[in-house]
């Protein structure tokens, strides 16, 4: 059944288009039209993200429309699908004009624009009036035992009950704040701050790369070797010691801020219900605790490199409150105002300038690379040449998608030569924030993937949120270690930590235990009371999100 916010909303809009109009017809068609245009584009979201589309997405999107317009020129079908729903709802208009008649009470001059006053204004006050009232509490149902009831409520935006499930989705959920998973009582983890105190002679440069839709792509069978297995995913040459292995992440096909929330605050964005999505607004203003502020407070100086506009979902905003002391996106840099004119080695290129400045204090690089941007393959992304055989073998998208993780390759492995080969200790990583909708039409399918190569933890439905990461150091004893079972990105920051030999925090330390009893995972910890006791640690013990 329609929730009273469907109905409210549904019955507000037919009241002022009604008012404004004065054709019921008419009004009826915009109507109709509106809750058209609601599931359609819920549907394209369930398309490329997996989940329900909200008057909080539309809500969030509006704070910087003039940068967040620009993801219709980045994906140019939905600009063309934008822009046709307002072309087919000023036709609509136009015909309803035509062919129907005003009512002849609200077309009279006085009577009737009282009239449409006082029907415009209720409509508008039953909206007020509607906005106060809370949505409903989620319907869903997850058997996970004594988990936190914040993580529930994506169950319903992941699983939509059809048509009228999708519209009570969307005008059910009008805010993107936040919601912080009830305290309960928990004895496995000593409140207070227990971390690590051995201290390095010397505290290593760490820079750590986000890199742009990128996966394992070995894992598809019959994946040529000779475009499949990239440079960056074997041990870089300049190395001491390596770890790697494959990476469980947040989202697929889109939704980068996630990432970046993610391995900079150690906490996934589904611990907080819906407003989670909008993690750089939601959630990076209270944290207490993320990987940026914690380094600095060691004496670290912190350093983002942005490739892609600053405002662009609040990111500079966001990334002050994650904790760096500089953040510089591509204006600032004189990058190439088109993602796909930005090479990752322009990008590193500019943030080596950055930190080659006389500065004694070790630093922290955090760089986010944008080639391997989507979409891929035709038409606005042609395959090369020498890629040709890996389209045939496969598709062009995936063969176009190959052919830029070459050029990121190459670039990285450049990077590693330069930041290695350095008397200072320094530790070099990069981690797949999201897979690439090119890669769904293998990741999808478990069976066209190699078992393997998979790993071997993760459950056949959430392979495509499979990626990789590396991490690289030039000192200690000589070593490489390559897993099969993925982490979670959450314990990405707490593992790169420990692996640069810095000592860890108290939340680092539980995610460090977390990690090795749920076999590198988190909502899929078979101690669900463990996983539910970890989560009152972080957030309500050491408050790490106030």
């Amino acid at each position: 059944m329609p929730s009273l916010s469907t109905v409210i909303s549904v019955t507000v809009f037919f009241g002022v288009v009604l008012a404004l109009s004065r054709r019921p017809l008419t009004s009826l068609a915009m109507t109709l039209y509106l809750i058209g245009v609601v599931l359609l584009s819920s549907w394209v979201k369930m398309l490329h993200l997996g989940l329900a589309l909200t008057l909080a997405d539309v809500h969030f999107f509006m704070l910087r429309p003039l940068e967040n317009f620009k993801l219709f020129i980045q994906y140019p079908l939905l600009g063309i699908l934008f822009l046709a729903v307002i072309a087919v709802a000023a036709l609509c208009v136009w015909i309803g004009v035509r062919l129907e008649l005003p009512l002849k009470h609200l077309a009279k001059p006085r009577l009737g624009g009282w009239l449409r006053v006082a029907m415009g204004g209720a409509s508008v006050a039953l909206a007020v009036a509607a906005s106060w009232i809370a949505a409903p509490p989620s319907q869903a149902r997850v058997e996970n035992g004594d988990s936190y009831a914040a993580f529930l409520v994506m169950y319903e935006s992941q699983h939509p009950n059809g048509l009228i499930g999708l519209l009570n989705l969307f005008f059910n959920n009008r805010s993107f704040e936040a919601q912080i998973p009830a305290e309960r009582k928990q004895t496995r983890f000593a409140v207070g701050d227990q971390g690590t105190s051995a201290q390095p002679t010397q505290l290593p440069d760490i820079f750590l790369i986000l890199e742009e839709s990128t996966f394992d792509p070995t894992v598809i069978k019959g994946c040529p070797a000779k475009y499949c297995d990239s440079a960056m995913l074997h041990p870089q040459r300049a190395a001491t010691r390596t770890q790697q292995g494959p990476l469980f992440v947040h989202t697929t096909g889109g939704g980068t801020w996630l990432a970046e929330f993610a391995v900079l605050s150690g906490l996934d964005w589904r611990l907080f219900g819906r407003g989670g999505a909008f993690a750089p607004v939601s959630l990076a203003p209270r944290l207490q605790r993320a990987l940026p502020q914690y380094l600095r407070s060691l004496g670290y100086r912190t350093v983002a490199v942005y490739p892609t506009e600053g405002n662009f979902l609040s990111a500079r905003n966001a990334y002050e409150h994650y904790g760096f002391d500089e953040f510089y996106a591509a204006p600032d840099l004189h990058l190439p105002s088109e993602w796909q004119d930005t090479r990752d080695s322009m990008v590193f290129d500019k943030a080596l300038a950055l930190i080659n400045r006389d500065d004694p204090r070790p630093v922290f690089v955090f760089a986010l690379t944008i080639r391997n941007h989507g979409p891929h393959g035709p038409p606005k992304m042609q395959v090369p040449a020498a890629f040709q055989p890996a389209a045939q073998a496969m598709n062009e998208e995936i063969a176009e998608f190959l052919a830029r993780m070459r050029d990121s390759s190459d670039d990285f492995a450049a990077l590693g030569e330069r930041w290695l080969k350095s008397s200072r200790p320094r530790v070099l990583a990069w981690f797949g924030d999201h897979q690439p909708e090119a890669a769904w039409n293998f990741t999808q399918h478990p069976e066209l993937l190699n078992a393997k190569r998979m790993a071997s933890n993760v459950p056949r439905a959430d392979l495509t949120y499979l990626t990789y990461y590396q991490m690289s150091a030039n000192f200690g004893t000589r070593a490489e270690s390559i897993a099969s079972d993925a982490i979670d990105l959450s314990y990405l920051s707490s593992n790169l930590v420990a692996f640069a030999g810095v000592p860890l925090d108290a939340g680092m330390v539980a995610a460090r235990t977390m990690a090795d009893q749920c076999n590198g995972l988190m909502f899929d910890c078979a101690d669900r009371y463990l996983l539910a006791d970890y989560i009152d640690y972080r957030i309500h013990g050491l408050h790490a999100i106030e």
